[in-house]
Formats: C-alpha cells, structure tokens, sequence
C-alpha cells in the first residue's frame, strides 16, 4: 500500500495532540548469535559470538503526577569471554503549576568487569512529555485513504481529533475502534459514496495493527541535587548535582526524533564530571520497514578514575522490518571511537527482534 508521509493540509500537527493523559509501555529484544567451526583440528580459527540487547520504556503522565522507567540491557558473548551490561533510571514527578514540577531520580549502571554505581537525586524542572500515537495514526489513516480515493479532500482538524479520540481510547478493541472511526469518517461528509470500500477499512486496520514505535513530543530541563556512590569494585560516595536537558519531536507521522545532554558532576570537585549527549531519529518506511539513526558523545572526565579521561563516539544505524507476527529482521550498523584506541571500531550485524509489547 502507498505510504504518504507528507502532513494533511490542515494547521494541525502531531505534536498540538493534548491527551489528558499519556501512556507508554514499550519493550523490545534484539538478539544474534554467530558460530563458526574452521576446519583445522585444533580449532584455532573456530569462533563462537551472541548477543542479546532488551530496551524498556514506560511513562505515565497526568496533569498533576509522572513516572517514567527506562532500562536497557546486554549481554554480549565470544570466545575470550561474557560481558553484561545494566543501565536504568526511575524517575517521579509533581507538577506544581503547569509544566514546572518537582523530580525525585535514582539511576543504576552496572557492567562486568566495570563496577556497579547508583545515582538519587532530586530537584526541579520544567516541561512534559505527550504520547501522540493517536494523532499521529489519525493522520495515517487519512493519508492512505486520501491514496486510495476513500476520502474527497483532507479532515478537517476537528474531525482529526475526533479520530484520534477514538484510537486513543483504552478499553475497546481493535474492531471496536475500527468501526468508530468509519462511523467518524463517514459523518464527516468527505467520504465517497458516503461509505468505506474494503480497501479502505482493510488500510484502517492496517494502521490499528501496525504496532509502531509510540511517538513522543515534549521537553524538559531539570537541575538536581543528592549523591552518587560507586559501590563496586571500589566503593566512594560523593555530593552530585546533574543538569539534564530532553527533546523529542514527531516531524510528520512516521518519524520520531528524540534528543538528550546530561552533565553529571561532583560538588566538591566540578572538575570531575561526565557529559552524555545523543541524537537519534527513526521513520517508517514502504512495506513494513523502519530506519533508525543514532549519535553519542560521551565525556568521562576524571568521574570514572581520578587522573584519567577518555571521550566516546559512537553512531549507529539499522533497517528493520517485520518477518511475522511480532518478530522482525534488523541489519545492524555501527561505529565507535573512543580515547586511546588506535582505529575507529565498526560492526554490521544482522539480528531477529522481537517487539514483545
């Protein structure tokens, strides 16, 4: 079926969708293995590799309260050895008076052979996050039966709210919410012959079944204040204050771009800091595919081990599309730099993913 990613004509975009409430729960695992028996007798080119990678975010939002978790997993295997890494963060907020609230953090690392470290912090900030999935699917639906000859001329933004309304709604089922949107579309005097073909409800419940990535608009800052502590393999406590900086976008109905910069320092010696900041765009694409893009600096300054400092970069693209039912094919690309390596490091993997809810 065509996609037309180009925005209805109507004022409207994605990211004016208000929910009164946003909700998000998303997990996804990519997983690899690699096996090679070389035909030497003592296997001195045999090699054996796997690795699986889990990313979790969930977020729950209100007028007057949030929460957010987000955790990433892997673990990543050879012949010289296992590797696992943990990363995660859980945060809660109390809007004040509109988008300025107040934030309570705790953030968890872990990594063999690098240690384990924890981060509670609390302070203040300003702005929200909004799941736009509705609007952005409303938007969908009428461009594919704008290309399908269903519809006479884009919706109204009224009628688009209306729809999105609709697909936002907990509680009905997709054959529920396929015939209120009809029912919406039809009212709305746009719809040829006054009825939906097949064509058309079948590109609806294309949409309702898609199972894209949720898309997120909003921004926040945050100054916070509390302690980190590095419990493993050497343990130090130390006062901490992180600036925080978000950004995420919806540019059109297929695409999510998502921005952040952290700056994580200790109070009694700011010159010892971290910075973390990355960049990554994803939009879907004809016949089921989905491109992702990412970037990542990251600056340890004297934060991890004193007298020393190391700069990272890191990019990353992949292509992915789904083979059945949930589970999807993904080609894999990156490259890494960090301080002290003698070549820029590059990877291409091609993974199953699994898009378990």
């Amino acid at each position: 079926m065509p996609l037309c990613a180009v925005a209805q004509e109507a004022t409207l975009s994605v990211c004016d969708y208000q929910p009164p409430e946003s909700r998000v729960s998303d997990l996804g695992v990519q997983g690899a293995f690699n096996w090679y028996d070389d035909p030497y007798a003592d296997d001195r080119n045999s090699a054996m590799s796997g690795s699986l990678v889990a990313d979790y975010e969930g977020l729950y939002s209100s007028l007057a309260f949030a929460r957010g978790l987000n955790a990433h997993t892997e673990v990543r295997g050879a012949g010289d050895g296992w590797t696992l890494a943990l990363s995660g963060a859980g945060s809660v907020r109390a809007f004040l008076t509109g988008d300025v609230f107040g934030v309570g953090v705790i953030n968890l690392d872990a990594s063999t052979p690098g240690g384990v470290a924890v981060d509670l912090t609390g302070g203040v900030g300003t702005g929200r996050f909004r799941d736009v999935t509705p609007l952005a699917r409303a938007i969908r639906i009428q461009n594919d039966l704008l290309d399908l000859g269903e519809l006479l001329a884009p919706l109204t933004d009224g009628a688009l709210l209306d729809v999105a309304q609709i697909l936002g709604e907990d509680g009905p089922t997709d054959s529920e919410k396929l015939v209120g949107v009809a029912e919406r579309l039809v009212a709305s005097g746009l719809v040829l012959g006054n009825e939906i073909g097949i064509h058309g409800l079948l590109a609806i419940e294309e949409v309702l079944q898609s199972g894209d990535e949720t898309r997120l608009c909003g921004s926040d800052v945050q100054a916070r204040l509390g302690a980190s502590a590095i419990l493993y393999p050497e343990f130090s406590l130390a006062a901490t204050g992180i600036l925080l900086v978000r950004f995420a976008a919806v540019p059109d109905p297929v695409s999510q771009l998502d921005s952040s910069a952290e700056a994580k320092f200790r109070l009694a010696r700011p010159e010892e800091m971290t910075l973390a900041a990355g960049l990554s765009y994803a939009r879907r694409l004809p016949d089921g595919w989905t491109a992702r893009a990412s970037v990542r600096l990251t600056v340890d300054r004297m934060w991890t081990k004193p007298d020393s400092a190391f700069v990272s970069y890191a990019a990353s693209g992949n292509l992915t599309t789904k083979l059945f039912g949930s589970v999807g094919l993904s080609l894999v690309a990156g490259a890494q730099y960090t301080t002290g390596d003698e070549e820029m490091s590059l990877s291409l993997a091609l993974n199953l993913e699994a898009d378990l809810f």
